[in-house]
């Protein structure tokens, strides 16, 4: 595709915008992307018993309790999922096609995505809670919690995959009909996830630029970009090589009206 002469698009009211999701649903994508990925790195992190200590900001006191917020950067995903889950409900629509939708998860993408996002943003919430309030019958450092942190990271993954799923099951739109997308949705999310916790943690002062939980976070986020790069690479150039439709999309993306958005 690289080497190829590309020639003008033409005869341009010929071809059809996709008319399956609006504008709406990409704050969805990215947001449900950001927190399930940021989640998924936040747990690994968590794992390997990396102490966040903060000279700034370690903990509030509310209404008489004391919160901890030295895991708030890096558990914070599922509240990212939450936000964007409306907007893929408004994209929907709150009447019947989106309760048609929910209540058919042998046959809908939608319904069974409902059901992930539910049990992730659920799960997450409540080891966010765990993880911030000073409850001692909660017993935050007992071994038991890494069943429900397991449980959370397969439908964190679940949940940065669906995003891909969902659009490739539109078979209408050919660009977007390849088991590519789902794996570029994935690891979008956990570089999106990464970069979102690098940000927030040395915004907040939980790491400092010199920390050694910092680089290796860099160092990750490096080696996604250029897997990220790779695999849309391989997206694009599959997807001009296999239909006509397809190679116009691609065209449009790169080339046409939709040049400025995508590059």
């Amino acid at each position: 595709m690289a080497t190829e002469n590309i020639p003008p698009i033409r005869n341009m009211r010929y071809l059809r915008p996709q008319k399956e999701w609006k504008e709406i649903i990409a704050i969805y994508l990215y947001l449900a992307g950001m927190g399930a990925g940021s989640f998924v790195i936040g747990t690994l992190i968590g794992w390997m018993d990396v102490t966040l200590d903060s000279p700034f900001l370690s903990s509030i006191v509310l209404f008489g309790y004391t919160l901890n917020l030295s895991k708030v950067p890096i558990f914070w995903g599922p509240i990212m999922v939450a936000i964007g889950a409306p907007f893929l409900i408004l994209d929907l629509g709150i009447k019947w096609r989106f309760m048609y939708a929910c209540l058919n998860p042998r046959t809908s993408w939608v319904a069974r995505g409902f059901i992930i996002l539910s049990i992730f943003i659920i799960l997450g919430l409540v080891l966010l809670a765990k993880s911030t309030l000073p409850f001692e019958w909660l017993h935050a450092d007992s071994a038991l919690w890494r069943i429900p942190e397991a449980i959370a990271l397969v439908f964190a993954f679940a949940t940065a995959i669906y995003t891909g799923v969902l659009l490739k099951a539109t078979k209408s739109v050919p660009l977007w009909n390849t088991p590519l997308l789902p794996t570029l949705f994935l690891v979008s999310a956990l570089s999106t996830g990464s970069m979102a916790i690098i940000l927030s943690t040395l915004g907040t002062g939980f790491f400092s630029h010199d920390a050694g939980a910092l680089k290796v976070l860099m160092g990750g986020e490096q080696v996604l970009v250029v897997v990220e790069g790779i695999i849309l690479y391989l997206f694009l150039s599959r997807r001009y090589r296999a239909a006509e439709q397809g190679k116009d999309s691609v065209r449009l993306l790169l080339f046409g009206e939709m040049k400025m958005i995508f590059w």
